[in-house]
């Protein structure tokens, strides 16, 4: 039933499957690809015989296909970036973004175009992670511009602590595995970029945008949210307001992704309202470059782009007449991104924006007809409510897991915020189409500037809400999986869609606790000596069953420590040396 429903089910959760495969299974490339061949053929064979419609090997065929097409996919993915060496190259580099302010300098992100050792000259693949020891770096330096730099590249490595950020998995998903320091002395030439590409030259007119609000009066902290909300781009903030959005549960609203893409489509919806009957599909074609246009706007990043073609897909359902089809849709887009694309799987965004969405998809319109307000205001604040309920319960698994906090003031939060961040968003596109008439460009910046103080005030009250947010709390990568899973469970059956009884809700329940038992089990009978990699130093700390001793001259307990307790379920005790 699944499959003839959501036929892209078949095919995209293999190929996720198979690129899971390809970061934990090493060594079986050559296997993979005899399978490959020989699943292809068997499809070919059977598609030319009458019933394979009805074939059970036809489909095993695929399922098996697809699998090794994306362990394939993966491993070339990691195998075409360039070794590069520890030794001192004289390279050049292309400028993938701008330079981004850091503790100790800066950092940016480039491309490798050539690497210049001796008389020898090679043109290696891939992109190296930069940082500039100043205080100031060239303000002129834009995306596409061209750099000669002596430098010395190390490979990137992860610290070695328990339960971290997989961050060199992250830097090879984007194309890096080499990091460098360099200071001015070690820059030979620059050259401005000539022949930009579209997605340099997006990132050029996001970082534009900047300029045209502060050209209309926007400052300060109002500035530093209304670039946060419209482009994603949170370097003007400090790190206090980001701890305060994130306590209460509206950091999502930071991160330019399906939420604000789906604002531009429901608003381009309403203002095309006339557009009915038969020219009904002329709305989605409007729609649908709009939301490109506005990818490009706000820098084409990959969240963004994602969430374009994940909107894009699911507007071309009503051009196909298949509205009906938004799970499939959703599938489709996934599908293509992790072809082109495999390591985005493990990125936290995709995560985090495809669970929401989906949740939303299958439990949002079930959950919002179980209550009828025939008062507008009561039912706009029933769909914010419905939405962000639903929502929650997708991503809350994985939120616990990547934050260690659960915001249980969220629900409060999001009726207010979402409809705060849609009208800043619509008021910032309004100032950027009137920034040639200065009095309007001011009149929507005032606008702006009264809305940011009203987030920022009521965001920070929340967050110092007391008892609004349980800190200390964290999940191991199967119960994530199956905690999702039961919250799936039970509000199909809660909602009574796809006809789920509360069995298979139960057994995921069990399986759940059976996660955590065996967890706990594990860690009950550990006695060792953890050593922490924290910013160059060492820190040793006993683990003493599920009791991590913690000596009093780490000063407080480090975020490392807090992480891995977190997830594997420890307690931490601070105790005196010797």
């Amino acid at each position: 039933m699944f499959f003839r429903d959501i036929p892209f089910l078949r095919l995209t959760l293999p190929l996720c499957a198979g690129v899971i495969m390809a970061e934990y299974l090493h060594g079986i490339t050559l296997a993979a690809a005899f399978a490959a061949v020989i699943t292809l053929t068997l499809m070919a064979v059977r598609l030319l015989h009458a019933g394979y419609r009805s074939d059970i090997l036809f489909g095993v065929c695929l399922i098996l296909f697809m699998m090794t097409a994306g362990y394939l996919l993966r491993t070339w993915e990691y195998s075409r970036l360039s070794d590069l060496g520890s030794d001192r190259h004289e390279v050049t580099i292309r400028l993938s973004g701008y330079p981004d302010r850091g503790n100790s300098g800066w950092s940016l992100k480039a491309r490798i175009v050539s690497v210049r050792s001796g008389d020898t000259v090679t043109a290696p693949r891939g992109s190296i992670l930069l940082w500039f020891l100043g205080d100031t770096i060239p303000s002129a330096w834009k995306p596409g511009d061209m750099a000669i730099v002596n430098l010395r590249p190390m490979r990137v490595k992860n610290n070695g602590n328990p339960c971290e950020f997989n961050y060199r998995r992250y830097l090879e998903g984007q194309g890096i595995r080499y990091m460098a320091f360099f200071r001015a002395s070690d820059i030979r030439a620059y050259v401005p970029g000539t022949g930009r590409t579209v997605r340099e030259r997006s990132l050029i007119a996001a970082h534009g945008m900047i300029e045209v609000f502060r050209r209309a009066g926007l400052e300060g902290e109002a500035l530093g949210l209304i670039t946060a909300l419209t482009i994603g781009d949170k370097e003007l903030l400090d790190r206090e307001r980001l701890t305060s959005f994130s306590r209460s549960g509206a950091m999502h609203i930071m991160a330019v992704s399906g939420l604000h893409v789906g604002m531009i489509s429901m608003a381009l919806s309403w203002l095309l309202f006339f557009v009915r009957g038969r020219l009904k599909k002329f709305r989605a074609l409007i729609i649908i470059p709009a939301l490109w246009g506005f990818a490009f706007i706000t820098g084409l990043t990959p969240s963004v782009l994602r969430a374009t073609i994940m909107f894009t897909f699911l507007q071309a359902g009503s051009i196909l007449n298949r509205p009906a089809a938004g799970m499939n849709n959703l599938l489709a887009s996934a599908f293509i991104i992790t072809a082109v694309h495999p390591s985005v799987i493990f990125e936290a965004g995709f995560q985090l924006s495809y669970l929401a969405v989906a949740f939303i998809i299958a439990f949002y319109t079930p959950l919002y007809r179980l209550l009828k307000f025939r008062n507008r205001v009561a039912d706009y604040l029933w769909q914010m409510t419905a939405v962000s309920l639903v929502a929650q319960a997708g991503t809350l698994a994985l939120s616990v897991s990547l934050f260690n906090i659960f915001p249980l003031l969220f629900l409060l939060t999001n009726i207010v915020v979402i409809p705060v961040s849609f009208v800043v968003l619509i008021l910032a596109l309004l100032l950027l189409a009137s920034s040639p008439v200065p009095a309007l460009a001011s009149f929507f910046a005032m606008l702006l500037d009264r809305l940011a103080g009203f987030t920022l005030g009521f965001t920070g009250m929340v967050s110092s809400a007391e008892h609004g947010v349980v800190t200390g709390i964290g999940m191991s990568a199967a119960e994530t999986i199956m905690m999702t899973l039961t919250s799936a469970l039970l509000l199909a059956a809660l909602l009574r869609t796809a006809r789920v009884t509360l069995r298979p809700f139960l057994v995921a329940v069990a399986l759940l606790l059976a996660c955590n038992a065996i967890k706990t089990a594990q860690e009950m009978h550990r006695e060792r000596l953890i050593t922490y990699n924290i910013r160059g130093d060492r820190l040793k700390v006993r683990q003493h069953g599920r009791l991590l001793l913690v000596p009093s001259s780490a000063g407080g307990i480090p975020s490392e420590v807090q992480k891995h307790a977190c997830t594997r379920g420890l307690k931490i005790r601070i105790i005196e040396p010797g």
